[in-house]
């Protein structure tokens, strides 16, 4: 049976196509013990015979227009394994090989695997996941736990004539859409020339077009090639610094992302006095009709939070406390009207835009949101997520992919731990330190404590 792909699975699909981004989330597990090629192998098989996890591949509609479908495949994804131990500096190139990758699930598996042994006698397994196949959220429920994923349909025998009336009422709906989107967006423009404030979409669009030109493009060229620093430290210490500087731990968490790239803005020689507009992909699952089961493989919405340029800053955590609550409160109630699969935005804009070429309604989706980094704070880590077959990992991190942003931060809770998982363009941290040595240093600042590598 064919499903077809949300707007935001097509595209993340579409932006992979281009070479130019890296839509992709990944998992790093850390075991106290080896986890030889055979546990991999089975943990491979296990991860692609789930078709409401990675088993499962995009193809394309046999009707132009219409949107893209998965279909069930049982794939084995590429997989390296290091027959040799490796040290603290030769695992993190491994990793950072991993991330620069980027997985199509309209070619290939879009996953990949990779573990290696440390000096130590443990062992690090990587994931690497196509944005596609869902949020971290979803990936994290439905991949690892087969207990959460929704009860297959009963399985109806399908004539190719189903399949193509559903294509056709896909570009029906795409053309009515896109169609009414731009008469919205029409009248808008018409009105403006009769009153001095821009209405409705078109006034939702303009601190977006400002921020897309206030850009300063002449350093910092953005490159394939990816950073990585891990992060562990315990929750009372990342809380505790929060609560002694204002804030909770997602505003520090901001606040460390905003630093950092205040800092890579010094040191590649950029303007420093922009300013920062980081995304913060907020859970919409509980404003949806399922609550918290609802395992809809994208179901976030980014609130774009504006903060101060300048020079890193370590003081009171007031401003990124205001300007977050503010962003969620612009972000949510549009990303909750929209529970048809439409990403959130402005309607009329969002709608009008399926009329064009799916290439160019992509990169215009990605230069939209101009974020200078993301801020993503998952949650709780499911305990299932540790388990590879009779292994349990003793640290688990998540990570995200830059997409045309500078740089990504992921948090997770596990236990009484924090893991923050920081992958940068390589292209944009500009000389004067590695990631290692910028997170190492802005934790410092903080007063957290923690593990760094």
């Amino acid at each position: 049976m064919k499903i077809p792909l949300d707007d935001h699975a097509a595209m993340y699909v579409g932006a992979t196509r281009t070479r130019r981004h890296r839509p992709c989330i990944g998992l790093v597990r850390r075991f106290d013990e080896p986890v030889t090629g055979d546990a991999l192998l089975r943990w491979a098989n296990e991860l692609a015979h789930n078709p409401r996890g990675f088993g499962r591949r995009v193809v394309r509609p046999r009707v132009p227009g219409a949107r893209l479908r998965w279909q069930a495949a049982a794939d084995l994804p590429p997989m390296r394994y290091e027959p040799d131990a490796l040290d603290g500096p030769e695992i993190v190139a491994l990793l950072e090989d991993e991330v620069s990758s980027q997985p199509d699930p309209a070619t290939a598996p879009g996953w990949r695997l990779a573990a290696a042994r440390t000096r130590d006698g443990g062992s690090i397994v990587t994931l690497w996941v196509n944005h596609a196949y869902g949020d971290a959220r979803a990936i994290l429920s439905t991949a690892f736990d087969a207990a959460a994923a929704p009860a297959d349909p009963p399985v109806v025998p399908r004539r190719w004539r189903t399949e193509t009336v559903e294509e056709l009422t896909d570009v029906v709906q795409r053309v009515r859409h896109g169609v009414g989107g731009s008469v919205r967006l029409g009248r808008e423009a018409a009105g403006a020339w009769r009153s001095a404030a821009t209405p409705g979409d078109l006034q939702r669009l303009t601190p977006t077009i400002a921020a897309l030109r206030e850009r300063d493009r002449g350093v910092g060229v953005r490159s394939g090639r990816r950073n990585v620093a891990l992060v562990r430290t315990r929750a009372e210490d990342w809380d505790t610094a929060a609560r002694d500087h204002g804030g909770s731990g997602n505003t520090l968490l901001l606040a460390v992302v905003a630093n950092l790239i205040r800092g890579a803005r010094q040191s590649r020689g950029e303007t420093t006095d922009r300013p920062l507009r980081i995304l913060l992909p907020v859970d919409l699952r509980h404003q949806r009709p399922n609550g918290q089961h609802d395992v809809t493989a994208n179901a976030v919405v980014g609130a774009l939070v504006v903060l101060d340029g300048g020079a890193p800053r370590h003081g009171r955590l007031d401003e990124v406390r205001h300007a977050t609550k503010a962003a969620i409160e612009a972000a949510a109630p549009a990303g909750a009207q929209r529970r048809d699969g439409r990403p959130a935005g402005p309607t009329g804009t969002v709608d009008a835009m399926r009329l064009l070429p799916d290439a160019l309604t992509h990169r215009m989706a990605v230069l939209a949101q101009g974020a200078d980094g993301v801020a993503s704070n998952v949650g709780p880590i499911p305990p299932q997520v540790g388990r590879l077959g009779a292994h349990r990992a003793a640290e688990s991190y998540l990570l995200g992919g830059p997409m045309m942003t500078d740089l990504t931060v992921c948090l997770g809770r596990s236990g009484g731990d924090i893991t923050l998982g920081v992958v940068a363009d390589a292209g944009r941290l500009g000389p004067g330190g590695t990631a290692h040595a910028r997170v190492e240093a802005e934790l410092a600042a903080w007063g957290v404590p923690g593990t760094v590598w």
